[in-house]
């Protein structure tokens, strides 16, 4: 059977011989995974109202069961301590972006000031400049 190369790690390979031209990837468990991913995000694209109604099913399947999850949490520690590790991490980004909006919100009567009282800038302009230019304009604000 003709070589193959791996579209992941890019590797060449020789398909196995019952699978021949359906074998996608080298084999590795890094390529796997990510063939996995890439067909499983496509499957959601393809079918984005599959899992729309789950949040009720599951909310109903719960309240039929009371003490589920404080059982499960208690058999899985592992789950626990990881779970307890995300949601850290997904408040840590909620509250930096938070701030940095609440940051700009606050500063935007002095941004304004500044700028209008710039002379090489026109507000009123149509906005020709790259993103470079906006960064280093702002960033020549304070912060606090």
């Amino acid at each position: 059977m003709k070589r193959r190369r791996c579209p992941y790690c890019n590797q060449s390979f020789r398909p196995h011989p019952r699978i021949g031209k359906r074998q996608k990837t080298c084999g590795s468990p890094s390529c796997k995974k990510a063939r996995k991913a890439q067909t499983e995000a496509r499957w959601r694209r393809r079918n984005p109202e599959c899992c729309q109604h789950d949040y009720e099913r599951i909310k109903k399947w719960l309240g039929e069961r009371p003490h589920y999850l404080r059982r499960y949490r208690q058999g899985h520690p592992e789950y626990v301590q990881k779970n307890r590790e995300a949601r850290r991490l997904r408040y840590r980004r909620e509250k930096i972006r938070v701030d940095i909006q609440a940051e700009i919100k606050n500063q935007l009567p002095e941004i304004t000031e500044q700028l209008w009282n710039q002379p090489f800038v026109d507000i009123q302009a149509s906005i020709q400049t790259q993103p470079h230019e906006i960064t280093f304009l702002l960033g020549q604000f304070p912060l606090c």
